[in-house]
C-alpha cells in the first residue's frame, strides 16, 4: 500500500462508521478508499480493491455515460447525482434475498491537495454530500426525483472552495441504499394506482348503473302493463312504473302515497279475499316461481278494469324470508269484454239452436212456448219470462178493449206467478199496439224512472216488477202476442239481450204459425178421416170401416185362436115407419137406434157399424 493510500485510508476511515457506501477514486479510476459498508454490500474486501481500477471490478463504468460524468468531477465540476429513478445502482450490490440493491449515488469532486484533511472535515464533507440528495416526496405522498437529466443543478455547490483547472481532484462516491424506500414508494404507487383504478372502475360502474337504470326505466315506462314492487313487510308498493297513469289514471307518486290503503282503495271488494290468498302463497314460494291472479282495479274515473298479474319473489330478508315481490299486471279488460261477448254469443247461438230444434222436433204449440220461456229466462237470468196471447180483436186493433192472457210462463221461485192472468189495457193502447205491429222493442230499465201511466206502474207493482223487456210476436200483419221478460229490480238491458229476443221472436212467430197450421191440418185430417170411415147420418162406422176392421180382427183372432162374434141387427117395420113419418123421421129413428146400440157396447175391441 502506498503512502498516499495509507494516509487517505487513515483520514477517510471515519466513513467506515456511517451506514452508507463510500469510496474515493483517483482521476485514473484507481480506488483509493473503500469503506466497510461497501465491503459488506459487494463482498469485495478493501485489500483486494484498493489500488486497482474500479472498472476492473465494474466494467460498466467504462460506458460513456459514466466516464463523461467522472471526467467532469475530476476536472473539479459540481457534484453529480445518479438518481435511483434512472440508475438502479452504480456499484452493484446484492441484498440479502439476492436482489440488487437500489442506490442513490452522489459523486463529489475533492481537491487532491486537500484530500488529507481533518476527521471533522471528512464528516462535514459526507454530510454536505448527503444533503445534495433530492427530496423523495413532493406534495402528498407522490415520489419524484430532483433531476430528470444527467446535469446537476447550478445551485448546488461543492463543499470546498472553487479550484482552478490546474488542480487535480478525486471523486468521492457516497452511495445510499434506498431499496426499502423505493419498495415503499413502489408499493405506495401500486396502492395509489390500484386506488385510482378502483375509483375509475367505481365511476364507470356507477355511470353504467345510471345508464342501465335509465335504460330499464325507459323500458319499464314503455311496457304496455303495470310494473311494480310490493313490500310484503310494509304492505305497500315501493315502485310502480309510469303506465299507472295510463291504465289507472293515477300517477306513480299517487299510487305510492296510498301506502297500506292501496288494496282497500283500488281492489274490487269481492276480489280482496282472492288477493289475500294470493299474497299468502309467497312465504313458501321458491325463487323464480311465478304466481298468477286475475282481479279488478278501480280506475280514477270509477270504471272497474280487469288485470292479470304475474308475481315472483324479488328480495328476501337476511333470514331468507320473502320481503318484496316483483310483478307485472296486464290490463285484460278488453279481452274480458271480448270473452264475455263471445260467451254470450255462444249462449245465444245455443239458445237459438235449442229452441229451433224443439220447433223442428215438435209442432205442439204448448211445448214450443214452454221451452222458449224456460230457455230465455235461464239465458237472461231474469225473474220472469212469459208470453201474452192477444185475443183476435186486439191483434187486429179493433175498437173493443185490448186484452191479453198470460198463456205460458217461467218464473223464479221467489216471484209471484202471473200464469192465467188476463191483462186489460196493459201497454195495449192503440199507440203501443201499432208500434208492436211494426216490431218495436221496448226495454224499460226502471219503471219508476220511465214515462209510464200510473195504472201500468200499479199493475207491475203487484208482481214486484221493476224492469221489463217487451218483444212483439208478429205474424205477417197480425200482432199475435208479446214475449216479456221481468226483473224484480232495476236492470239495464244490454243490446245483445235485445237483439237476442228480437231474433228469437222472429223464430218463435214462425214456430207459432207452423204449430197453428199443424193443428188446423190435424183437425182437417180428423174430419176427413171421420168422413171417410163413418156414416154421415148415424156417425157409426160405415161399410168401408167395417170391412177394414173385420179383416184386422179376423187375423188377430186367428193368430190367438180365439172366437170372433158378429151380431147383425135389423129394424122391423122401418119402411112403414119411414113412409108414415117421412125421411126426417126415419133419419131420427136411425140415429136413436145407433146411439142405443153404441151405448150398449163398452169393450175397446167392439165396433158398431
Amino acid at each position: 500500500m502506498s503512502q498516499e493510500s495509507k494516509t487517505i485510508e487513515d483520514k477517510f476511515g471515519v466513513l467506515d462508521s456511517v451506514p452508507v457506501g463510500a469510496c474515493l477514486l483517483r482521476d485514473d479510476l484507481v480506488v483509493l478508499f473503500w469503506n466497510t459498508c461497501l465491503e459488506d454490500w459487494t463482498k469485495i474486501p478493501r485489500s483486494q480493491i484498493l489500488g486497482t481500477k474500479i472498472t476492473t471490478h465494474f466494467p460498466h463504468l467504462n460506458q460513456l455515460k459514466y466516464a463523461n460524468r467522472f471526467q467532469q468531477i475530476f476536472a473539479g465540476g459540481p457534484p453529480t447525482i445518479f438518481s435511483s429513478q434512472i440508475h438502479k445502482y452504480l456499484i452493484p450490490a446484492t441484498w440479502q434475498e439476492g436482489q440488487q440493491r437500489i442506490q442513490q449515488t452522489t459523486v463529489t469532486a475533492v481537491p487532491a491537495q486537500q484530500a488529507i484533511v481533518a476527521e471533522q472535515e471528512i464528516r462535514d464533507l459526507v454530510r454536505s454530500t448527503l444533503e445534495l440528495e433530492p427530496d423523495v416526496t413532493v406534495g402528498v405522498g407522490e415520489p419524484t426525483t430532483a433531476f430528470l437529466d444527467w446535469e446537476s443543478p447550478s445551485s448546488v455547490s461543492p463543499p470546498t472552495s472553487p479550484m482552478t483547472n490546474s488542480q487535480s481532484f478525486y471523486a468521492l462516491l457516497v452511495i445510499q441504499d434506498v431499496t426499502d424506500l423505493t419498495q415503499r414508494i413502489q408499493a405506495y404507487r401500486t396502492m395509489r394506482d390500484q386506488a385510482l383504478e378502483e375509483v375509475n372502475v367505481r365511476q364507470r360502474v356507477e355511470e353504467e348503473l345510471r345508464s342501465s337504470q335509465h335504460f330499464i326505466q325507459q323500458i319499464a315506462d314503455a311496457a304496455p302493463y303495470l310494473l311494480y314492487i310490493y313490500d310484503l313487510t310494509e304492505q305497500r308498493n315501493v315502485y310502480v312504473n309510469g303506465q299507472a297513469s295510463k291504465l289507472l289514471g293515477y300517477t306513480p307518486q299517487e299510487i305510492l302515497q296510498m301506502e297500506t290503503a292501496l288494496y282497500s282503495s283500488l281492489v274490487y271488494p269481492e276480489d280482496l279475499p282472492k288477493m289475500s290468498e294470493h299474497l299468502q302463497q309467497f312465504p313458501s314460494a321458491q325463487d323464480g316461481c311465478i304466481v298468477e291472479l286475475e282481479y279488478r282495479l278501480k280506475h280514477r274515473s270509477g270504471e272497474w278494469r280487469h288485470f292479470r298479474c304475474r308475481d315472483q319473489v324479488f328480495a328476501r330478508t337476511p333470514e331468507g324470508e320473502p320481503k318484496q315481490i316483483f310483478g307485472t299486471a296486464q290490463d285484460i279488460t278488453e279481452m274480458k269484454r271480448a270473452e264475455e261477448a263471445l260467451r254470450q254469443q255462444k249462449e245465444r247461438e245455443l239458445l237459438m239452436a235449442t229452441i229451433t230444434q224443439h220447433i223442428r222436433q215438435s209442432l205442439d204449440l204448448g211445448e214450443v212456448l214452454s221451452t222458449t220461456v224456460n230457455e230465455v229466462r235461464q239465458f237472461l237470468q231474469a225473474d220472469r219470462v212469459m208470453i201474452v196471447r192477444f185475443n183476435p180483436c186486439t191483434g187486429s186493433l179493433c175498437a173493443a178493449p185490448a186484452t191479453g192472457a198470460v198463456t205460458v210462463e217461467s218464473v223464479a221461485p221467489n216471484c209471484r206467478p202471473m200464469l192465467g192472468e188476463t191483462l186489460e189495457n196493459f201497454c195495449f193502447d192503440e199507440f203501443y199496439l201499432e208500434a208492436y205491429q211494426h216490431r218495436a222493442i221496448r226495454p224499460i230499465a226502471d219503471i219508476c224512472a220511465a214515462d209510464l201511466p200510473q195504472y201500468q206502474i200499479d199493475l207491475l207493482a203487484q208482481f214486484d216488477v221493476k224492469a221489463y223487456l217487451v218483444v212483439p210476436l208478429v205474424q205477417g200483419e197480425e200482432l199475435w202476442g208479446l214475449l216479456m221478460a221481468h226483473q224484480c229490480s232495476p236492470r239495464q238491458w244490454s243490446q245483445l239481450e235485445v237483439e237476442l229476443l228480437s231474433s228469437l221472436a222472429a223464430q218463435l212467430a214462425i214456430a207459432i204459425k207452423q204449430a197453428e197450421l199443424y193443428q188446423q191440418l190435424q183437425a182437417a185430417n180428423l174430419k176427413l178421416e171421420r168422413w171417410a170411415t163413418s156414416d154421415e147420418l148415424t156417425q157409426l162406422a160405415n161399410r168401408r170401416r167395417f170391412d177394414q176392421y173385420l179383416e184386422t180382427e179376423w187375423r188377430r183372432q186367428l193368430r190367438e185362436q180365439t172366437p170372433l162374434s158378429l151380431i147383425l141387427c135389423d129394424i122391423d117395420y122401418f119402411k112403414s115407419y119411414n113412409d108414415t113419418y117421412g125421411h126426417p123421421g126415419g133419419d131420427e129413428c136411425l140415429r136413436q137406434v145407433a146411439r142405443a146400440i153404441g151405448d150398449a157396447v163398452h169393450r175397446p175391441a167392439d165396433l158398431v157399424a
